[in-house]
């Protein structure tokens, strides 16, 4: 009869060291997680281990001064269940949140990693969309303002032709105005060029009214505005152009984000451990999430996209619980499993305690 209840006490004991041991894994990954990289898993887990038996032990404390009918120490038994619940709290909270890196952890990572995929395409593509937009009214209101000048200094300069007032102020007006408008927002696109069309070399074309010369004068200076109109024509182009070269960074991007997802993503996924989900998302965050707008936040918030960073933290995990941002990830389940765990191991270790051997 010693022999039976020895060995039912051998079984209890062993019984409670295989789900200590689980929720003490479970615990040290979750650590592990918040504190250390990833990395020192196992030393945390004797630790743990170690804590639990004391956690253990305070319990049967607890059990046996509830017992005491004479005697009973109220201190003892106050200071026991604070050290129990103080253990179970934090190794219920931490093997939760295993559970949940465990079972979301690939879809978080994949999700993140599609949505900034699909940010770079969406705002790249509108933001160059826009450039263009923006590039093309600029050249038409340049090529708008500068015909039209062009085509009043035409119409002065052959009026001199049929007997008029020669090549004077008013022709000149004309080419001041086109000058002033091919200055326009100089400072803008960082444009050093000059605009002469009329320059105090030409002060001698003034009063000018011979029909051969009037000629002469009207091809030279709608040459000069020509040219003088291409240069500013391609300073707005290069402008703009320079403009879309800042998507670039964004866009070079997407060949880390193919790697990630054909070869990375993959063996992450035949792992399927809460250590490797970690170990790949340093990258992923390092070189893609990390790097991108400050506006991609709102964005990823707006698609209900969880930030990846934040399950690897138990407190943000159980924060953003109570705060209903998990979506459809529920954690029931796992609090459910969780708290078995717990309560056989601690059960199993008060019928090794307990249990009367004669």
């Amino acid at each position: 009869m010693k022999n039976g209840k020895l060995v039912f006490k051998l079984a209890c004991l062993v019984g409670y060291l295989l789900f200590a041991s689980l929720s003490a894994y479970f615990t040290a990954t979750s650590l592990s997680l918040n504190l250390l990289n990833g990395t020192n898993v196992w030393l945390i887990f004797v630790l743990v281990l170690v804590i639990s038996i004391l956690a253990g032990w305070c319990l049967t404390n607890v059990i046996n001064e509830m017992r005491k009918r004479v005697g009973a120490s109220r201190s003892g038994f106050v200071l026991n269940l604070l050290g129990f619940l103080v253990f179970w709290l934090f190794s219920f909270t931490t093997n939760v949140h295993y559970f949940f890196v465990e079972k979301h952890g690939y879809t978080i990572l994949t999700k993140e990693l599609a949505s900034a995929k699909q940010y770079i395409f969406d705002n790249t593509s509108k933001a160059n969309k826009t450039i263009d937009e923006k590039q093309n009214t600029a050249i038409q209101s340049l090529i708008h303002a500068v015909g039209n000048n062009a085509s009043e200094f035409q119409r002065e300069i052959r009026s001199t032709i049929n007997g008029r007032h020669g090549f004077g102020d008013n022709c000149i007006s004309y080419l001041r105005n086109i000058e002033r408008i091919l200055r326009q927002d100089s400072q803008m696109y960082g444009d050093g060029n000059k605009y002469i069309i009329y320059g105090s070399e030409d002060e001698g074309d003034r009063g000018t009214t011979q029909r051969g010369l009037i000629n002469g004068l009207e091809a030279k200076y709608l040459g000069r505005i020509e040219t003088e109109k291409q240069k500013k024509l391609a300073v707005i182009k290069n402008y703009y152009e320079r403009k879309k070269d800042q998507n670039i960074e964004l866009t070079e991007m997407l060949d880390t984000i193919t790697i990630y997802e054909k070869d990375d993503l993959a063996r992450v996924l035949k792992d399927g451990s809460v250590t490797a989900f970690f170990q790949y998302n340093e990258k992923q965050n390092g070189n893609v999430i990390a790097k991108m707008p400050a506006d991609y936040a709102k964005y990823a918030q707006k698609t209900e996209v969880y930030p990846s960073n934040r399950m690897f933290d138990t407190i943000s995990v159980w924060s953003d619980l109570f705060k209903g941002r998990l979506g459809d990830m529920t954690m029931l389940q796992w609090i459910i499993i969780a708290l078995i765990c717990d309560l056989v191991a601690f059960l199993l270790f008060t019928l090794f305690r307990n249990y009367e051997s004669n």
